[in-house]
Parts: C-alpha cells; sequence; structure tokens
C-alpha cells in the first residue's frame, strides 16, 4: 500500500516543480538577445541570465522570442523581467525599470533605384525610439518583428531607409550598404523591466548587476556610454 501511494505521490511533487519553472523572455535579436554559444554571448540574454539567478536561483528557464510575444509575456505576467529598448507600454507595465546601457543605431539612406515617388522606411515594431526617429523622415513605415525581416527586404529592394544596430550596418557595410548613407547616429536606452511580481528582489537585482562581469562586454564594447 505504502508503495501505491508513494508513486502518484512522488509524480505529483515532479509535476508542480516543472509547472513553477518560470520562463525568462529575451528578445530574439542576435547578437543582443539569443540563445548564446560559444561564438557568440548574447549581451541581452547575459543580462537576463544575472537576474533569472537572482529570482530563481538559477532554476528558471531562459528562451528566445520574436519581439512582439516576448513583450506579450512582460505584460501578461508570464516573464518577470525582460530586457528591451524604450516602450511606452511595458514602462506602465513594469514596477521599475533600470537603464542597462545604451546601443548605438543608424538612421540609414538606401542610395539606389527606387520606384518614383516611393519612400518606406521600416523599425523594430514596439520599439518607440526608433518610432520616434522614423518620424523625421517622410517616408510609408513597415514594422517589423525582427532585423532578419529588414535583410530581406533590403535583399528585395523594398526599402528606402532603415533603423539599423550600428553592429548590424557595419557587418553589412560591404554588402546590402554599400552604397548606403547613414544620416543620423542615435544612442537609444536598453532597459531592464521589472514587474511586481519580481520586486521582492529588487535590491538583490541592482547588486547583482553592479558587480555583473559580462564576457560579451568586450565585444560589444562599443554599445557602452
Amino acid at each position: 500500500m505504502i508503495k501505491n501511494v508513494l508513486i502518484p505521490t512522488l509524480l505529483l511533487i515532479a509535476c508542480k516543480a516543472q509547472a513553477e519553472n518560470t520562463v525568462y523572455a529575451v528578445i530574439d535579436l542576435p547578437p543582443f538577445g539569443c540563445q548564446p554559444t560559444e561564438e557568440m554571448g548574447c549581451i541581452n540574454t547575459e543580462y537576463t541570465q544575472v537576474v533569472a539567478d537572482v529570482i530563481d536561483d538559477g532554476s528558471g528557464t531562459i528562451q528566445a522570442f520574436p519581439y512582439p510575444r516576448a513583450l506579450s509575456m512582460f505584460e501578461s505576467g508570464q516573464s518577470p523581467i525582460l530586457v528591451a529598448l524604450a516602450n511606452k507600454r511595458l514602462i506602465e507595465r513594469a514596477y521599475i525599470t533600470i537603464e542597462l546601457y545604451c546601443g548605438e543605431f543608424y538612421l540609414v539612406s538606401m542610395k539606389r533605384a527606387a520606384p518614383q515617388g516611393r519612400k518606406t522606411i521600416s523599425y523594430l515594431r514596439g520599439a518607440d525610439a526608433q518610432k520616434e526617429i522614423a518620424a523625421f523622415v517622410n517616408a510609408t513605415p513597415y514594422e517589423v518583428n525582427d532585423y532578419r525581416q529588414i535583410d530581406v527586404m533590403l535583399t528585395a529592394n523594398r526599402l528606402d531607409y532603415v533603423i539599423i544596430p550600428r553592429y548590424m550596418y557595419e557587418h553589412e557595410a560591404g554588402s546590402v550598404f554599400r552604397n548606403a548613407e547613414v544620416l543620423s547616429k542615435h544612442r537609444l536606452p536598453i532597459v531592464l523591466y521589472v514587474s511586481k511580481q519580481a520586486s521582492p528582489h529588487l535590491e538583490r537585482i541592482k547588486a547583482a548587476l553592479s558587480q555583473a562581469s559580462l564576457s560579451g562586454a568586450e565585444q560589444y564594447r562599443y554599445l557602452f556610454p
């Protein structure tokens, strides 16, 4: 009898532990948010790991999601924290925001033939700061979920202007951006949004961030003020 009772009890404990495993969302934006590899240590993922270790003592799971899904997970409370560009919706939902670093972004004009009268510009959906930059250009906006979509649209010659991270612009300077012109440069804050459910850990989170030494810091040194 004891054996028959013990097995269901152990199963219940295992299921409960699995159910309580928190998923920490990161925005799927290599090389900033992604699943780290030996070749690439994604800086936003590393910041997320620092905070997740404080909240869950390393028992949480970090997963990369498309931009809108990651934002939705934070807004709904599924993910207790999120690292992202400034976003009014997230600021309203967050218990507190902590600026981590500033990323450099370029407003770029594509110097190539386009249909007469066409002016298009693309930027990241939900990135309010990028949207404000785009407003200075008299062009039809295309909001995209990630920079891969911008690459596709550029290759198909569908864009006249883009807002792109400096790293990605310089990486493609010899190909897709070969004849492009940088119109302006902008330093945009990358923010840690902390939900109310994670607020009891706030002081420990701040202490961990102040002591963090990230492996990607040297690789992305130009991101920092």
